[in-house]
């Protein structure tokens, strides 16, 4: 099977210090992976580093066999329409409505007839539970339904690959299991390769895809236990193992 995402030995630093050192993995056609990690580890630089909104100080990130370092302009915009990124904040437009939000990308990259556009808007709405919301603004929704209109506007194009963010932080249980699942069929009905920072148990579970905890810059296995004779494995891996 293709691998979609590939991320090879990516190093990254803030100022003098390492930050991330030799990030590793690939994802597949369809395939799904979770990053997790305590709190300022590093998970959403390495979101940004493989959706291309921040460029490695080492190591290559390929989405479909490419290395995106050798992109020119021309080829990183067309490149990008085949993508999704969830925010962990959603970064709706505060001065759109829900629908203008979800229906943006639709009206900025296609042709695509209005008529059209509104019945995918109000199809993905639905499969996200987003009723009676569409001349709403974002400061007028709940975290569920603005991260639900975030995941809403990043499927919207049918994109190849979704970089999701802390989708179901701070949500309710029957949102987040909402979410898991429309993720689940988009990945088996159209193909979605999915690289995810979570931490969310619920919603790791619901997933059913591998796991990587990130700690001390390096990314670990779930299920090492560090007996095979490898690298240490530092305790934050053995308690996110014992959590789920």
């Amino acid at each position: 099977m293709t691998d979609i995402l590939s991320i090879t030995k990516v190093g990254f630093s803030y100022g003098a210090g390492a930050f991330l050192n030799a990030v590793s993995f690939d994802i597949p056609e369809a395939g799904a992976l979770i990053i997790s990690g305590r709190s300022g580890c590093g998970k959403s630089t390495v979101l940004e580093l493989c959706a291309g909104l921040r460029a490695p100080d080492s190591g290559m990130v390929s989405w479909e066999g490419r290395n995106i370092a050798g992109f020119n302009h021309e080829q990183m915009t067309a490149a990008r329409k085949r993508i999704g990124f969830v925010f962990q904040k959603h970064a709706l437009i505060h001065n759109f409505t829900i629908f203008d939000n979800i229906a943006l990308p639709l009206r900025y990259h296609t042709g695509v007839p209005e008529k059209e556009i509104r019945a995918k808007v109000k199809n993905i709405m639905d499969e996200l539970g987003l009723f009676n919301v569409d001349r709403k603004f974002p400061n007028e929704l709940c975290a569920g339904q603005s991260k639900c209109a975030a995941l809403a506007r990043a499927l919207i194009l049918g994109p190849r690959i979704l970089f999701a963010d802390e989708p179901t932080a701070g949500v309710d249980p029957f949102t987040a299991r909402c979410i898991a699942s429309v993720l689940n069929h988009v990945r088996e009905t159209e193909k979605l390769t999915i690289c995810m920072v979570c931490n969310d148990v619920n919603t790791m579970r619901g997933m059913h895809c591998p796991i990587k905890i990130l700690e001390e810059g390096r990314l670990f296995d779930i299920a090492d236990t560090g007996e095979t004779g490898g690298p240490p494995v530092p305790e934050a891996v053995g308690y996110f193992r014992e959590m789920l």
